[in-house]
């Protein structure tokens, strides 16, 4: 099937014609048409974690039993036309059998030339055989959520993006409406949504997020939120960067790790802040084969806290027993250093970060490390020292 009406179908779907590498037993499968079959058909748990691509992105992310966002990988053929609207790729590309877990979505400007790996380590190939690292589109689905300290209210949603992506949510009427519309072939854009949404910390509000990705040289992914402003001309003007795009805005993504750029740190500044892995809830009977035999290690609260002209105090609780470490950076100078590591297994982390220059602004993360090897990093904050 190539047409996909509704926004849930896609998640029904378990068979494509695509040949998966890596995911066949060539000894005993059989080969129809475009379609192959394999004896992992007959083994539901099997498909599951064989045909699971896990940290699609490869942003080296945690991957969570409970939370994160599932998705399905659409392609173009090569004698199909070269679409530039998300709505496109979702009814005409070609259905890879395979499901996506994303920790979170954040995948600052990069180049695009990473293929989707599966869980055994081979690339989805397309029907011709080749990797697929442009022409596809991605749907996504979760359910977002507030973390434990993040107030009840509304909030401004907003996706950066190369090329188009396109954020729905549940509109309370049985259906989903578009809340950002990213859409287009363009290089990495900030749009901002218009209207709020409104969530306190029973709400588990529906999504869906489409994306597609052209022919463009370079790729971007970013959720994001804060509080719905106060003041509507904050809203009116999107703090001079909702509508604005450049590949080189908002991330030095010729840097290896891509590095962000001050223009980046303003953004959170001005209160937005990337969605992390507790604000996604998997949809309902839906688990991640990906996550860790260990308990899950995730962030659940980061606060900054008694900002000094030299130093600053951090504090995070963690939902498992972990190490303490903190991260920061000057922006101005992109001079960058990391804390000693305090081994001590707690789940409430409470650290001072010293050596600071006045009147400067820095970029801060929270991390922390269980005994089984999981990495936790904290959302990345903004701050400037006293004078």
């Amino acid at each position: 099937m190539r047409t996909f009406n509704g926004v849930s179908v896609i998640l029904m779907l378990s068979i494509s014609t695509i040949f998966v590498s890596g995911c066949l037993d060539t000894g005993s499968g059989t080969e129809s048409g475009s379609t192959v079959v394999s004896d992992h058909d007959a083994n539901p748990e099997l498909n599951k974690i064989t045909r699971a691509v896990c940290d699609p992105f490869q942003t080296n992310s945690t991957q969570s039993r409970e939370n994160g966002l599932v998705g399905q990988l659409l392609y173009l053929t090569p004698e199909q036309p070269r679409y530039e609207a998300t709505e496109d790729y979702m009814n005409h590309g070609q259905l890879a059998n395979a499901t996506l877990y994303f920790d979170r979505l954040f995948v600052p400007t990069r180049p695009s030339d990473r293929p989707f790996y599966m869980n055994d380590g081979n690339p989805i190939l397309s029907v011709d055989g080749t990797s697929i690292y442009k022409y596809f589109g991605v749907r996504m689905h979760s359910n977002l959520q507030l973390a434990a300290n993040e107030a009840p209210g509304y909030y401004q949603l907003a996706v950066m993006s190369n090329d188009g992506a396109v954020l729905k949510v549940d509109d309370g009427q049985g259906g989903f409406k578009t809340i950002v519309n990213n859409d287009g072939p363009h290089p990495t854009q900030l749009a901002c949504a218009t209207e709020p949404v409104y969530l306190d910390h029973n709400t588990k509000l529906p999504m869906v997020m489409d994306y597609y990705q052209g022919n463009g040289a370079h790729i971007s992914l970013i959720t994001m939120w804060r509080p719905w402003p106060t003041d509507p001309n904050q809203v009116a003007d999107h703090d001079s960067y909702c509508g604005r795009q450049g590949n080189g805005l908002f991330f030095n993504f010729d840097q290896n790790p891509v590095e962000p750029k001050k223009q980046f740190y303003e953004t959170l500044l001005a209160g937005w802040k990337v969605l992390e892995n507790q604000n996604y809830q998997f949809p309902e009977q839906t688990e991640n084969p990906c996550a860790p035999a260990e308990a899950p290690l995730s962030i659940l609260s980061f606060t900054l806290l008694n900002v000094q002209r030299d130093r600053i105090t951090l504090s995070w609780t963690t939902s498992i027993p972990s190490t303490s470490q903190g991260y920061w950076k000057n922006t101005a100078t992109m001079v960058s250093g990391t804390t000693a590591v305090n081994p001590a297994l707690v789940q409430a982390h409470t650290l001072t970060i010293t050596g600071l220059s006045p009147n400067t602004l820095y970029s801060i993360k929270a991390i922390s490390t269980t005994p089984g090897g999981q990495n936790a990093i904290s959302d990345e904050r903004a701050f400037r020292t006293l004078r």
